[in-house]
Order: structure tokens, then sequence, then C-alpha cells
């Protein structure tokens, strides 16, 4: 597991799965690597994600679909946009 995956809740995996990158709809926001961070705090799943480029325009979309994800499966989530550091392709 590389370490940008370790910062996943294996419960929670499976659900940010299935949520689609907008711009590349064949990839799944974890195949990009946008998210960074995911755990189940207190009942509500806190989600870090990071653009892969500064002033992505589908970030809103993003986290819009991860809340609507998690949803369905009847949780409630929260969605941080993290800059800081940058998106790379390794991850």
């Amino acid at each position: 597991m590389t370490e940008q995956l370790a910062n996943i809740d294996q419960k929670l995996f499976e659900i940010l799965e299935t949520v689609s990158d907008p711009e590349i709809p064949v990839l799944s926001i974890m195949e990009m690597g946008v998210v960074r961070f995911a755990e189940l705090k207190n009942g509500i799943v806190e989600v870090e994600i990071t653009p892969t480029y500064s002033g992505c325009p589908a970030m809103d979309v993003i986290g819009d679909d991860i809340k609507a994800a998690f949803r369905l499966k009847g949780y409630e989530a929260k969605v941080e946009l993290i800059l800081s550091p940058a998106w790379t392709t390794d991850w």
C-alpha cells in the first residue's frame, strides 16, 4: 500500500472508488490520486482532496459527487480542499 493510500480508511475506499473524475470519466478520483485522506469521525466522513493542478474547475463537482456518493450509503461527508503539498503523478 502506498503512503497516500495509508491515509484512507479501507471501509471508505470502495465508496470513493465509485466517484468518477468529471473531466476523465473513465477514471475514478482514487485512480487520479486526488483523495489525500478519508476517515469516519463521529459519524461524519471527513475527506481531503487535492486538485491535479492549481485552479482546477472540477474540484467543486468532485466535492459534490463525494458527498452524494456517501449520502447514498447513509453517511454525511465533509470535503476539504488541500493545496499543499501539490498533487503529483506519483499519487
